[in-house]
């Protein structure tokens, strides 16, 4: 890879501001979805025991079931967790317009402390039930911000490094993965007596943002295009790009600015407008492919591989943290080939490699008894799935998801996907472990079957998005044209387009016209 061109892809217009920016929104949002994925899984076992003795006290010495302990764990898990997480995506949608990105998140981290101060206090209190409370409570604040998050990051920086910046949403969900992996080990917070106050680090997020959330500005396209607030937009571009020459990135916005001046932010059923109907289904489409393509299956096999090929029960869990992090290093990896590469190529040919990977890992779990050695095969699949995971379905669907809509539908479009993901994700988390108690090692044929037909939809449907602005992505999906405004103002109010009619350089022209349209 040349310098000229990695320069012109990466690492022109990247700056101390705008990675500053990066990390304050992903740590606040992108990273306490990755950490409460799994923190809880390691201390599983004590958070059990917890349930169980609370319940037999209160019963009077009758102890709980084996059904009864595994239905309460499935609460914590998914059952309150998840829905809790579909209300906070709808949030999301609602909060990004009315508060903006900012405000969005600032607002979601109520939540978050509520949350937390419940399930930190249900050992003292014996009480279950404010854990599966407090649970919903942060599943509201991580819908809220893994809606916006997204959204907010791409919006602040040039084409040449969205892809990039939207990558930074998957990198910190992978990177809390792995931080709740290591905190969960009995050694540090695992541990009976200790494991709540794993909760109790998610305060930490939520400080840095309330601290550092304030020094950094809004989205510069949604005060501009949403709030008509041309100097604050100036203002924003000017600290995120670190330049007073912003006059091609404010003239780019008016224009979609001007298409939209007469469009009021997307009701729940214009949603489904012709003009923005096929990005819909793209985007909620990725979400699915990413669901179904057999990352929570690969995962849940992975302990059961490590004690096949040898490796003593009490490291298993430092393997499958092994494995966390080779997640986390080759979705950094993920982030400069984004705009170098492109989206598509990075969700097809890592689609074909997990395909490949696990239709070998089919066949060496079903012949590995009888052939010790495939066992170490089998750990290999598992290392090479990880890796085409994490540069493709990872973090493109999220990147392409917001990339896909101009300013009056992007909230609302995050939104729907969220709730679709953490939909496929309830999905799976009922279903597949009775589906592989009954296919065993061939549910992964399953997940080959999405892929395949991933594969095709992508290869079909999907859109190059690298270095195209919002407006230009957005009229190709819609063949240039923009939903009518409300039946009331249809009559009174006549769409102005700009297509025939480009912007000129000069910052009055555009503000006139801006003005004019938006009277």
């Amino acid at each position: 890879m040349g310098k000229g061109k990695w320069e012109q892809t990466f690492l022109k217009g990247i700056n101390r501001n705008s990675a500053f920016a990066g990390f304050v929104i992903a740590y606040g949002s992108s990273f306490q979805f990755g950490y409460n994925v799994g923190v809880l899984n390691e201390p599983s076992n004590h958070i059990n025991e917890f349930y169980n003795d609370t319940y037999t006290s209160r019963r009077h010495g009758v102890p709980l079931r084996s059904m009864d302990i595994t239905i309460l764990w499935s609460f914590t898990t998914a059952l309150m967790f998840i829905p809790g997480g579909i209300f906070g995506e709808f949030l999301g949608g609602v909060f990004g317009d009315k508060l903006g990105r900012k405000g969005g998140i600032l607002v979601s981290h109520s939540f978050m402390i509520v949350g937390v101060i419940l399930s930190v206090l249900c050992v003292t209190a014996k009480s279950p039930e404010l854990l599966l409370l407090g649970r919903m409570f942060i599943g509201i604040n991580l819908g809220i911000g893994n809606c916006i998050a997204p959204m907010y990051l791409q919006e602040i920086v040039r084409p040449n490094l969205r892809g990039a910046f939207g990558t930074f949403h998957q990198l910190a969900i992978t990177l809390g993965i792995f931080i709740g992996s290591v905190f969960g080990l009995p050694q540090i917070l695992g541990d009976d007596g200790l494991w709540q106050y794993l909760i109790l680090l998610e305060l930490i997020p939520v400080c840095a943002s309330f601290a550092l959330m304030p020094v950094i500005y809004e989205s510069p396209r949604y005060l501009l295009i949403s709030k008509k607030d041309r100097d604050g937009a100036r203002r924003s571009l000017e600290f995120y790009l670190r330049s007073k020459s912003v006059d091609d990135e404010l003239n780019e916005m008016e224009e979609e600015a001007i298409k939209m001046a007469n469009i009021e932010q997307r009701s729940i059923r214009q949603m489904f407008a012709k003009d923005i109907r096929r990005a819909l289904i793209i985007a909620c489409v990725l979400q699915l492919i990413q669901q179904f393509s057999g990352c929570n299956a690969v995962f849940f096999y992975s302990g059961s591989v490590f004690k096949n090929a040898g490796v003593d029960a009490d490291n298993i869990p430092y393997a499958i943290l092994g494995t966390n992090a080779l997640n986390v290093i080759m979705t950094i990896v993920a982030v400069p080939l984004m705009d170098y590469v492109g989206r598509r190529k990075l969700l097809l040919f890592p689609m074909l490699a997990m395909i490949v990977v696990l239709a070998i890992l089919t066949v060496c779990l079903s012949f590995q008894k009888t052939h010790k050695s495939l066992a170490y095969i089998s750990i290999v699949c598992i290392l090479c799935y990880v890796v085409a995971f994490a540069v493709g379905l990872g973090p493109i669907p999220w990147m392409v998801g917001s990339e896909l809509f101009r300013q009056d539908a992007r909230s609302k479009a995050m939104s729907f996907c969220g709730i679709i993901n953490l939909l496929a994700t309830f999905i799976i988390a009922l279903g597949f472990e009775p589906v592989q108690k009954v296919l065993t090692q061939y549910t992964f044929i399953i997940f080959i079957g999405c892929l395949i037909c991933g594969f095709f939809f992508v290869l079909y449907f999907v859109p190059e998005t690298k270095n195209r602005t919002f407006q230009e992505v957005a009229d190709e999906l819609s063949g240039g044209t923009i939903a009518p405004v409300e039946e009331s103002k249809s009559k009174d109010l006549e769409v102005t387009s700009v297509q025939d009619e480009p912007l000129v350089g000069a910052e009055k022209s555009s503000k006139t016209k801006l003005q004019e349209t938006a009277a």
